[in-house]
């Protein structure tokens, strides 16, 4: 091979490897503008009206400053509605991805099985249903349709996000880092307005819980559905307990 070709294959490699890198970039930034889309607390999904037992906690004391709610919240993140809900995300995900109905099924069923209470139950439902109400509306898709539909009155948050990230194909990392980055921030915000705590203290929080956070999302992508399961028992204990609390600011 001549001088000149040799240069012209080097230059040529390295335009391909440019224009790879390039659109690999957009991918990753269209997905980002997806998922902060989704999980944006503007996104008209109603979570803002959950607590998620934290209403009853803080009534009772267990929830009382800064060191106990991050502990609460990263107890609900690691052991509790954060891990279980992950896994479904990921399950439901590649099901959708592989075009599995038969796996599908069976992963919606579980995922509306495994909530701990009524309240819990009744918050993942509602809020899925409104998520899934929006994207039908928004995307015209016949495949998103066809597995939402299937859902039934299977119906929950983390399945339907599993539907619109398997159907869409975004990133599987970004989708859940979102999803457990909203889902701890919901927490936060409702203990905003239950609380004697500042706006500042809570991003002390948030910012101390983004290792967290993406230690969650990488795990949950090595488990599987023989890995569900929860250990929170108090949050759960205080999530029964909030339906009969005398004067309530959230539904759950």
């Amino acid at each position: 091979m001549s001088g000149s070709a040799r240069i012209y294959l080097i230059l040529s490699l390295e335009l391909m490897g440019a224009i790879r890198m390039g659109n690999e970039k957009n991918m990753i930034l269209s997905d980002l503008h997806t998922v902060l889309t989704w999980f944006s607390p503007s996104y008209p999904v109603g979570s803002y009206a959950y607590s998620h037992g934290l209403e009853y906690a803080v009534e009772e004391g267990l929830v009382k400053d800064p060191d106990t709610l991050l502990n609460w919240v990263r107890d609900l993140l690691f052991f509790g509605t954060g891990y279980n809900d992950s896994i479904i995300i990921n399950s439901i995900y590649d099901s959708v991805a592989g075009d599995n109905c038969v796996e599908f099924d069976y992963i919606s069923q579980i995922a509306n099985a495994i909530k701990p209470t009524k309240e819990i139950a009744l918050e993942s439902y509602q809020v899925g249903v409104s998520f899934r109400n929006i994207l039908m509306d928004v995307y015209s898709n016949s495949n998103l349709t066809f597995y939402l539909n299937r859902l039934d009155d299977c119906i929950t948050y983390p399945s339907v996000v599993g539907v619109a990230g398997g159907i869409f194909e975004v990133e599987k990392n970004l989708l859940l880092h979102g999803y457990l980055h909203a889902f701890t921030s919901n927490i936060l915000s409702a203990a905003l307005r239950i609380m004697p705590i500042g706006q500042t203290e809570i991003q002390k929080i948030i910012f101390q819980m983004k290792g967290n956070v993406e230690e969650m999302t990488n795990k949950s992508q090595c488990l599987s559905l023989t890995d569900l399961g929860s250990s929170v028992f108090i949050s759960d204990w205080a999530s029964s307990k909030h339906q009969n609390q005398y004067t309530r600011l959230f539904r759950s």
